[in-house]
């Protein structure tokens, strides 16, 4: 899949779900979690989700354990 320069300000919105609960590199949220948070705050569309999450991922800020999004240290100092 092509990376658009979108993908990295979702990335930075999935970034923010995780700023905005003071969660700290290493701590986690379920992922559906994370999702249901990105479109109810009108974020994005689900497809802007998948995309930034994977920009993310791709970056290292975020790492998916199953089925939990773990917050990072590149991704703390990220966000």
């Amino acid at each position: 899949m092509a990376t658009l320069p979108a993908d990295e300000d979702y990335a930075k919105s999935v970034l923010a779900i995780f700023h905005a609960k003071h969660l700290r590199q290493g701590q986690t949220l379920r992922a559906d979690q994370v999702n249901g948070e990105f479109l109810a705050n009108n974020m994005g569309r689900q497809f802007d989700y998948e995309a930034g999450l994977a920009y993310a991922l791709e970056r290292h800020w975020l790492r998916l354990d199953l089925n939990r999004i773990r917050l990072t240290e590149a991704g703390h100092a990220e966000s």
